[in-house]
């Protein structure tokens, strides 16, 4: 489990697969990231339980320090051990919790996660231009943008921009180059 000041992250417990499953099919969550579509009960269940056999996945459910409540949850994917890279996306599931410092220290958490037991320089996202408080978040972190995808996504009836972000390892040194 890895732990912070406000959350700890750890794995996800069958108890918690009905709530993950409403905040996934939750109209208000979907549409920050792209399309709503209803969600299928059983292939979300089965995405939930093959995160723990596929090495390319890790996926932890975040929960308040403070009682081991549910919050949400954060996902590694695309891990790429030779380019040592992943993406990372990030849901709290309840307005409620928003906007109260969990998502920041869970995203640094497997940030940092990815640096000390998965050895990567890199972890990128991406965020929608309807979802100013997500940018916002990841630059806190220490993402930064690389590019712009112009109307990228459809989402919440129009189309969206997509920013494409990235942190790099911080100790990491640029390789030579042999030109």
């Amino acid at each position: 489990m890895l732990i912070g000041e406000k959350v700890c992250l750890g794995p996800v417990l069958n108890g918690d697969v009905p709530l993950l499953f409403n905040w996934f099919d939750s109209i208000e969550i979907v549409r920050t990231n792209g399309a709503y579509r209803p969600t299928d009960e059983s292939k979300f269940h089965q995405w939930i339980m093959g995160a723990g056999t596929d090495p390319t996945r890790v996926l932890f459910a975040i929960r308040r320090k403070s009682d081991l409540r549910l919050l949400g949850h954060v996902h590694l994917s695309q891990i790429h051990p030779v380019i040592r890279s992943a993406e990372l996306g990030i849901g709290i599931g309840a307005p409620a919790d928003r906007g109260q410092g969990f998502g920041t220290e869970a995203v640094m958490l497997a940030v940092a996660f990815c640096w000390r037991e998965l050895n990567l320089q890199r972890v990128a996202l991406t965020v929608l231009s309807n979802n100013p408080d997500a940018r916002r978040l990841y630059e806190r972190v220490g993402f930064q943008a690389e590019g712009l995808l112009r109307r990228a996504a459809y989402a919440d009836g129009g189309f969206r921009d997509v920013t494409v972000m990235s942190v790099l390892r911080p100790d990491a040194a640029p390789a030579a180059r042999a030109d």
